[in-house]
């Protein structure tokens, strides 16, 4: 009897040990499954991500965040940045810091275990730009109506700069929106010119560069200026001394447009004055310093200060002509004081046939002391004959020209040529 109860016993035994081995042996640790969220918050250098940890695999998740980088497939080891957010399961989510402005980032979420490092799906972001950073230069070359400043973009804020210039105003902070007149300088980083045209005089005006990318507009500080005083009107920044010729009985300005002083001799610089194409205002273009622009005008106000240049007939800035400029006291664009006017042709050749000798002696020797001031090229806006040949406008039109004076050192006589070259202009009282 107890030999068959023995028998019967250690099969149980054995199988009850079997039964216990199987139940202590545990399944090997698998890899956590994750899911990398979707990016949120983008700023010009930070932004959101984080996981979902959906699975453990049987281990627990020692570690776990987000890597990011500016090339796909960012790794622990290769990324520009990571973040280290606890342990465990579950969601969990990541501030993304330190990013560089208007640049495109990859990145995957984490998680460790004993099974190692997995990785999340990858999401792709950018970040948001920056506007530009730039100068104000300081006001310059101030006169009634007219004044040069500029800026300097000396940063880009990470996107191409496509405009840039200055606005400005009689209300301080001036912008692109709200402003009294603007200019645009080009593109791209640097330093750049602009001529502040149209102004009125005796004004004080506020001034600031800007530089536009794709983020916005930036501005640089504000500077300000004052106008200097027309005494009387119509553009005129020449002082006004008057001076009689008693041969003909005409007053006339003692000095060309835009010259500082009357002639102390016929080459003297300081009384050169200004050179105007036939029919414009003062609106910064007769300025010797000028830019150019090939752009013909519509209109009788271009709204710039830039010299046209013009290489085909009829060799006018205006496009249609206008035969109707500079016509009296009160005409359009009169660029002289309050009370004066160009001459007629015959008022001019009255002068000229007054003279001691028909040439730039006798000119200087008359009571207008006119100087050799040269002209501007209608071709390219280029300075001739400056210190050797004059030229003097009249209001006469004749047929698509315009007549003027011209005397050198052999000759003086009126001619008729181009409205667009850049010439003297002498006013006389009406």
């Amino acid at each position: 009897m107890k030999t068959h109860f023995r028998f019967i016993l250690i099969p149980l035994i054995s199988a009850l040990l079997l039964i216990l081995a199987n139940c202590n042996k545990e399944e090997p640790v698998k890899q956590a499954t994750l899911t990398t969220l979707s990016v949120t918050n983008i700023t010009t250098n930070t932004t959101q991500s984080g996981s979902n940890i959906t699975s453990d695999g049987g281990g627990d998740i020692t570690s776990r965040g987000v890597v990011w980088g500016t090339n796909p497939n960012p790794t622990a080891e290769q990324n520009n940045g990571l973040t280290m957010d606890g342990s465990g399961s579950g969601l969990f989510q990541s501030n993304i810091t330190y990013l560089q402005p208007n640049t495109t980032y990859y990145v995957r979420a984490y998680a460790s275990n004993e099974a190692g490092m997995v990785y999340g799906n990858e999401q792709e972001f950018a970040t948001e730009g920056t506007s530009p950073e730039v100068t104000t230069s300081q006001v310059t070359n101030i006169t009634q109506i007219s004044a040069t400043s500029g800026g300097n973009v000396t940063d880009d804020g990470g996107a191409s700069v496509t405009a840039r210039g200055v606005v400005w105003s009689t209300s301080q902070n001036p912008t692109l929106e709200n402003n009294l007149g603007s200019t645009n300088n080009g593109s791209g980083a640097g330093a750049f010119t602009s001529n502040i045209t149209g102004l009125s005089s005796n004004t004080t005006y506020y001034v600031r560069a800007y530089a536009t990318n794709n983020s916005g507009n930036g501005y640089g500080q504000q500077e300000s200026f004052t106008t200097e005083d027309s005494g009387g009107g119509n553009g005129n920044y020449t002082q006004v001394v008057e001076v009689l010729n008693p041969a003909t009985g005409k007053i006339w300005m003692d000095r060309n447009m835009g010259a500082s002083r009357a002639a102390t001799s016929s080459t003297d610089a300081e009384a050169y004055g200004d050179l105007y194409q036939w029919g414009r205002a003062a609106d910064g273009h007769q300025v010797r310093t000028s830019s150019t622009t090939s752009t013909l005008s519509n209109s009788d106000t271009p709204g710039h200060g830039d010299f046209i240049t013009v290489g085909s007939s009829p060799y006018d800035w205006r496009s249609p002509q206008n035969d109707n400029l500079w016509q009296g006291v009160n005409g359009t664009n009169n660029p002289c004081p309050a009370g004066y006017r160009l001459p007629t042709k015959a008022e001019l050749n009255a002068e000229r046939l007054s003279w001691s000798s028909y040439d730039a002696s006798g000119a200087f020797a008359s009571p207008l002391k006119l100087p050799v001031a040269g002209r501007c090229y209608s071709s390219d806006g280029s300075l001739g004959n400056v210190g050797s040949g004059s030229y003097c406008w009249s209001s006469k039109v004749s047929s698509s020209n315009s007549r003027y004076l011209y005397f050198c050192s052999s000759n003086a006589r009126m001619y008729s040529y181009d409205r667009a070259l850049g010439l003297s202009v002498r006013c006389l009282k009406d």
